[in-house]
C-alpha cells in the first residue's frame, strides 16, 4: 500500500516535532503517546485521502462498569463539550471510557503541517485538561459521587495545567 500524501504530512508533522510514533501496517494510522501535565495521553491520527481529513483521537486508559460513575463520566463530557470550540468528547457507553476527538478537512491533499501539530496539540492538551475531573468521579462511591459538583470543579484553576511558552508537547 503507497500512502497518500495526506499521510506522508501526518508523518512528517511527528517526524519534525521529533515525536515517537508507530505506524498500523496496512493503514493511514500513527499511534503515540504524549506525557502530559497530569497524565499519559495515548492517541492515534488516521488521514482520510479521499476526504483530505485528518482525525485525532485519544481514549482514557480508565473504564468502568459502574452505571453511577458513567453517568458523572457523560455529565463531564456534556459539560466540558459546552466550553469547545473544537472538537469534543464522547464517551463508548459499554466501556465506560471517555474519549476526545478532533477532525479537520484540508483544502489539499497534502494538508498543512502546522494545522496537524496544532490537532495533536490540542488533543494531548484537552485528554490532559479532564483528567483530575475523571480522576474524582473514578476515586468516589455513593453519597460521594452524587454529591461531586462538577460544574464548580471545572471552574478551578489549580486543576489546570500551567501554561508554558514554546511546545509543550513532548
Amino acid at each position: 500500500m503507497s500512502n497518500s500524501g495526506l499521510y506522508s504530512s501526518v508523518k512528517s508533522a511527528f517526524e519534525s516535532a521529533g515525536w515517537a510514533f508507530a505506524e498500523i501496517p496496512d493503514q493511514e494510522v500513527i499511534r503515540a503517546g504524549f506525557e502530559a501535565h497530569h497524565t499519559r495521553v495515548d492517541l492515534h491520527v488516521q488521514a482520510f485521502e479521499k476526504l483530505t481529513t485528518i482525525s485525532v483521537v485519544s481514549e482514557s486508559p480508565n473504564e468502568t462498569s459502574d452505571p453511577a460513575k458513567r453517568e458523572r463520566l457523560a455529565e463531564l463530557a456534556m459539560r466540558v463539550n459546552q466550553t469547545l470550540t473544537v472538537g469534543n468528547f464522547e464517551m463508548d457507553w459499554e466501556a465506560g471510557r471517555l474519549m476526545f476527538r478532533l477532525s479537520n478537512i484540508f483544502s489539499t491533499s497534502k494538508g498543512d503541517l502546522s494545522i496537524i501539530q496544532g490537532l495533536i496539540h490540542n488533543t494531548v492538551g484537552e485528554m490532559d485538561r479532564i483528567a483530575p475531573l475523571e480522576s474524582m468521579i473514578f476515586q468516589c462511591d455513593g453519597p460521594s459521587l452524587a454529591a461531586l459538583d462538577l460544574r464548580s470543579l471545572m471552574e478551578r484553576d489549580d486543576l489546570l495545567p500551567p501554561v508554558e511558552s514554546g511546545d509543550s508537547a513532548t
